[in-house]
């Protein structure tokens, strides 16, 4: 285990802490992680759209690997519902960057900036004008206009990233798809969308599958309770190891799309990955089918 330990430091982890759980999804996010920044950072590309592309893959990486990283502490430090909400986080990011390497040029990585910019922007348009009248708009005003300002300013940098990347004439293939959903789809992954990302829905948004199964239980024998507890344990578990995967994936859509050829050490961070999830599967209440019977 090369990474628990740089894991265990630099979140301050107790050394008598058991991080079992959580290693084999810290020792792939981390070498991916990695390889991401060795591999993408050497590049010395040749053209600014090439620059704009491969340092906004870099960071935006960086972004799902530091929520990826939190997913883990959460886990390891006796919170698995936020670990699942934080792997909600760490799949659509991965998506997002995964649908960028495979399917998209600097164009499209542009047209995802600025949907962002305009989104921002018209729901302040709409903020101020639902409080007209209100006795607080003038205070709340200044408080949206400054931060318009912002997106103002974000749009005339995105311009000149346009213009010094000649990205105006350059049609995006293809554009970014709006939904979440759609993303999936193009990546034929639909069927991760309902096993993996709406699954995680319950702990992000607060739904009543948990509520209603802690309300079903206290009827239930005390061995019962603590055979459910253990298995939403176990699927929390499982699911931060499925999210290590997206993320996994998200790295290798990345570097090869900028000619990595030699990946059997993401194939490794997978392998690794799908055998931890086979085992914790059954006590997470989730059967696994056989396709050598």
């Amino acid at each position: 285990m090369a990474y628990v330990p740089k894991f265990r430091k630099a979140f301050r982890l107790d050394a008598k802490a058991d991080l079992r759980n959580v290693a084999t999804a810290v020792e792939a996010i981390y070498c991916a992680n990695q390889i991401a920044l060795d591999y993408l950072g050497e590049i010395d590309p040749q053209e600014n759209s090439a620059g704009f592309r491969i340092h906004s893959l870099i960071n935006l990486l960086g972004r799902v690997f530091e929520h990826a990283q939190a997913m883990l502490i959460a886990l390891a430090t006796g919170s698995p519902s936020s670990s699942e909400a934080l792997a909600r986080i760490v799949v659509e990011g991965s998506v997002n960057v995964t649908y960028l390497a495979l399917k998209g040029n600097a164009a499209t990585l542009a047209i995802f900036f600025r949907e962002w910019l305009n989104e921002h922007d018209r729901k302040l348009t709409k903020w101020k004008s639902e409080i007209e009248g209100e006795p607080y708009f003038g205070r709340v005003s200044v408080m949206i206009e400054e931060r318009r300002q912002v997106v103002v300013g974000l749009s005339a940098y995105l311009d000149q990233v346009e213009e010094n990347c000649s990205l105006k004439t350059v049609q995006a293939v293809p554009e970014w798809p709006k939904s979440i959903f759609k993303r999936f789809e193009a990546l034929g992954r639909q069927t991760d969308y309902y096993e993996s990302y709406h699954r995680l829905s319950g702990a992000s948004h607060i739904t009543g599958e948990d509520t209603l199964t802690w309300l079903l239980a206290l009827d239930l024998p005390r061995e019962q309770q603590q055979k459910l507890a253990v298995e939403a344990w176990a699927y929390s578990t499982m699911m931060t190891q499925i999210a290590s995967d997206f993320f996994v994936d998200a790295v290798a859509s990345a570097v090869i799309a900028y000619g990595r050829t030699e990946n059997d050490d993401l194939r490794i961070c997978k392998t690794n990955l799908g055998k931890s999830v086979t085992e914790i599967a059954q006590k997470a209440g989730v059967p696994i089918h056989r396709t050598d019977a």
